[in-house]
């Protein structure tokens, strides 16, 4: 079983508050490092996730940990494994009356953590948003805005792609992220572009890719919107033996091959990793200086070309979330 599949074997247990520590046994050990910081308590911080077994969030947990340990603080991973928001909701609320040091969110529907996020504030427990929902821009945020990420595919592939048809392909039943992305490359193209609607396993959405294609035999460049598609979108590319000008979002490193075989040109990562090591920080700082800094926003996503995603092939680290062993220097492949 691989690194990254044995981690999120143990974290189907983390939907029940199980710490990062337990998940990963004595790898999980908390570093000596403190900085110049004063003692001060172990505080706890959890990380709430709408989607705690989704394998894009392994970084995020490692980074969670990696920032914990330099701190001297202790980190919790809970939520929903299955994306329910009424599970993230009761996770958020647990974890406030748990009286956490800190807590770090990701809201696909802020409305519905409104009143969670007034109890958190009468409690004088910071909170913070990662990933998704920065409850209209209320609580800190960490993570990629959909819109600007979607709208930097598009530049991308405009960038090469001066005239003729690019074509778009999104889930059926996207998330709210995945709609922004697709309102972001709709302006950022600034023309009509075809959307292709892809459901079902891999090979289904391959199918519908490849006829696509077929329907429109001029296309000059392409954009997928979420993983799955963008995973179809290069694996049809490859079989038709096609380069154009293709991009995609939020590839596993396995994947990443697809950006260094040449088949997708570009795909725009979203840093997990910063997503969990950041919020931790912030949290611990908003409680060492008692409310005198802040938590932050921080904007995550980043266009990785082929120069940049032969690095993250040849390597293996905690960073991509590709194995949970921390080395210097990174460990090849």
């Amino acid at each position: 079983m691989s690194d990254r599949a044995t981690f999120l074997r143990r974290a189907g247990a983390g939907a029940a508050g199980v710490s990062l520590a337990q998940l990963l046994g004595p790898a999980a050990a908390f570093g000596s490092g403190g900085g110049d910081f004063p003692d001060h308590p172990r505080w706890r911080f959890v990380l709430v996730s709408h989607e705690t077994l989704d394998p894009l969030f392994v970084a995020t947990q490692f980074g969670a940990q990696d920032a914990a340990a330099l701190v001297r603080c202790s980190v919790q991973w809970t939520g929903s494994p299955k994306g329910s928001v009424d599970e993230t909701v009761r996770a958020f609320r647990s974890a406030v009356s748990g009286k956490a040091g800190g807590i770090a969110v990701s809201m696909p529907e802020t409305s519905a953590f409104a009143p969670v996020l007034e109890d958190a504030r009468q409690a004088g427990i910071p909170v913070v948003a990662f990933n998704v929902g920065a409850a209209n821009g209320r609580v800190p945020y960490t993570g990629p805005d959909p819109t600007a990420a979607g709208r930097r595919a598009a530049k991308e592939v405009v960038r090469t792609v001066r005239s003729g048809t690019v074509l778009l392909f999104a889930p059926v039943d996207p998330s709210s992220s995945q709609e922004a992305r697709l309102r972001g490359a709709q302006g950022g193209l600034e023309r009509s572009a075809p959307l292709i609607r892809l459901s079902g396993d891999l090979r289904t959405q391959e199918r519908a890719v490849e006829a696509a294609f077929k329907q429109h035999p001029g296309a000059r460049g392409a954009i997928a919107l979420d993983r799955a598609g963008t995973v179809a979108l290069g694996n049809v590319l490859k079989r038709l033996g096609r380069t154009l000008p293709a991009g995609g979002f939020d590839l596993l490193p396995n994947d990443l091959a697809l950006v260094d075989g040449g088949q997708i040109a570009f795909v725009v990562d979203q840093q997990p990793y910063v997503q969990g090591f950041a919020p931790v920080l912030q949290l611990f700082l908003a409680r060492i200086s008692e409310g005198t800094v802040a938590p932050w926003n921080t904007e995550t996503s980043i266009v990785l070309r082929k120069a940049e995603v032969e690095r993250l092939v040849a390597t293996k680290s905690r960073f991509e979330g590709s194995t949970s062993r921390h080395e210097y220097p990174l460990r090849r492949a």
